[in-house]
């Protein structure tokens, strides 16, 4: 069996600790995002997106109206998604934002998958792979509230599948090019979904508990 990884550790400890301050009060991931707004589909949760003036971190809530929203996966099933981002300039006018990876959650507020998207979904400015990957690994929202306390532990919990994931992102742009030369790929409406990974977190939480025993 392999040795504990103390990180992962920690970011599960600090997982189950932010999910446990929500769900004690009965609520849930979903709801704390909401915070008592009337869900309209499309709009972002919480109204201007939470933002850390010091790292540049970002990130928002929202779902698709049931008639449009896409099956992203036939292995998980999901209520919306948080789409977190990278603003390394800051929010000044004009400076640019990096879209990182979406968290899928569940209709029981949990994680179920993570997931990239295509560049015009989010209209944010594309930066390759090995850079994203390196603001990704250092994502962090400060604020200390327990929302963003999960998502901060997801990225490090998970952080080697999300260096997977943009690597995969970055192939499935690259080959959807190659196969459709006379279209702007970052464009094209028919690639949304670049990279996918379902997630099961007691599964998870589980082994990593097996490798303290």
């Amino acid at each position: 069996m392999p040795a504990a990884d103390p990180a992962r550790l920690a970011a599960a400890a600090a997982l189950v600790a932010a999910l446990r301050s929500i769900e004690d009060r009965g609520s849930n991931l979903v709801a704390a995002l909401l915070a008592g707004a009337t869900f309209i589909a499309f709009e972002h949760h919480p109204p201007g997106d939470v933002h850390d003036p010091v790292s540049g971190a970002q990130y928002y809530f929202h779902a698709h109206a049931p008639d449009t929203a896409r099956a992203v996966s036939p292995t998980w099933a999901e209520i919306g998604h948080i789409h977190t981002f990278i603003r390394p300039a800051g929010r000044g006018e004009g400076a640019p934002i990096h879209h990182l990876i979406a968290i899928a959650l569940d209709r029981c507020g949990r994680p179920t998958a993570l997931f990239t998207t295509n560049r015009w979904v989010t209209d944010d400015d594309f930066i390759p792979a090995p850079q994203a990957i390196g603001y990704a690994r250092a994502y962090q929202v400060s604020d200390g509230g327990p929302v963003s306390q999960c998502i901060n532990a997801l990225f490090a919990l998970f952080a080697a599948d999300i260096a997977d994931l943009l690597t995969a992102r970055d192939a499935a742009i690259a080959a959807w090019q190659r196969n459709n030369p006379g279209v702007d790929a970052f464009e094209d409406r028919d690639l949304e979904i670049t990279s996918a990974h379902p997630i099961d977190l007691v599964a998870v939480l589980t082994a990593l508990q097996d490798t303290l025993a």
